[in-house]
């Protein structure tokens, strides 16, 4: 009974710490002043489009970011299936869509799209409002012991919220290639992002060391408008 319940626990961690998701993300350059248009053109498109209810689409502000980001808002579309967001991302046509598209011509400034895939997540709760995500520039034969590091140093604090690391597959650029994101309940707890002992430190620190040679690109952070 002890073992059986052994492997039982084992099995749940399992599932917990191996849930992955695959995301394709659209980032907008928007005027201010035309910011709460273009939320009305994407509201409007995405509550009337038909998706499978295993595929998640957020549309978010980044408010937070580098000078060299230009993007003002994301559009995030998510599964735990690559089959269903592929096909969800194939039924993105047809007159709706061109109709969708020839209005946000008229306020998008610039576009760019990007796709990937996670390969280390803790947490389920993804809905959370605030998402911050750090962008880095990885060997690809270190990417394994990256995400290694990253599951060790994890297993070595205490996070509220979720986070994960993975692999940016396409449309990224200056070599990055790999990401962490963490997600927040609230801009108090976002603020309070770090270690927050000695333990945690030493992680932190332990992490930095296992991972150099890795580059930081960039950071920003979401905040969240809609979900469908």
């Amino acid at each position: 009974m002890k073992n059986t319940l052994l492997l039982l626990t084992l099995l749940l961690s399992s599932f917990l710490f191996s849930q992955n998701v695959f995301w394709y993300d659209v980032l907008l350059e928007v005027d201010h002043k035309d910011a709460a248009t273009v939320a009305g053109l994407v509201d409007n498109y995405y509550s009337n489009h038909e998706k499978t209810a295993d595929v998640t689409v957020r549309f978010s502000s980044i408010p937070l970011k580098g000078s060299s980001e230009n993007a003002t808002h994301i559009i995030s579309i998510t599964s735990e299936s690559s089959k269903s967001l592929a096909g969800f991302r194939n039924s993105l046509s047809g007159s709706d869509w061109d109709l969708y598209i020839s209005k946000m011509s008229n306020y998008v400034k610039n576009s760019r799209a990007s796709a990937g895939k996670g390969l280390y997540s803790v947490g389920a709760d993804n809905s959370n409002p605030i998402g911050q995500a750090w962008v880095f520039s990885v060997d690809g034969s270190n990417l394994n012991s990256f995400v290694d590091a990253f599951s060790k140093l994890m297993n070595s604090i205490n996070f509220d919220g979720s986070v994960g690391a993975g692999q940016i597959i396409h449309g990224s650029e200056n070599g990055e290639n790999t990401y962490i994101y963490a997600t927040y309940s609230d801009l108090n707890t976002a603020f309070n992002f770090g270690p927050k002992n000695d333990s945690e430190a030493k992680a932190f620190s332990e992490f930095s060391k296992s991972t150099k040679g890795s580059e930081l690109s960039k950071t920003f952070t979401r905040v969240l408008i809609k979900e469908y």
